[in-house]
């Protein structure tokens, strides 16, 4: 069996530590890009309820059921 020693702990570490750095900027990638698709579903979905109230006027409710 290997001697574990501080040396080697240190390297594992740092290892951790890069994998780590990583794993955040990937995430902060992610967040980024999910920020901005929510922005452009927000955009799309003002574009269709406008549309909506254009075309039908108040016929729609908030549900989206027909008011007769």
């Amino acid at each position: 069996m290997e001697t574990i020693t501080n040396q080697k702990l240190y390297e594992e570490l740092l290892k951790l530590d890069k994998r780590f750095q990583k794993n955040l900027d990937d995430l902060q990638d992610l967040v980024s890009f999910m920020k901005e698709t929510n922005k452009e579903l927000a955009a799309g979905q003002a574009k269709n309820d406008a549309l909506k109230r254009e075309l039908f006027g108040n016929r729609f409710d908030s549900s989206g059921a027909i008011n007769v």
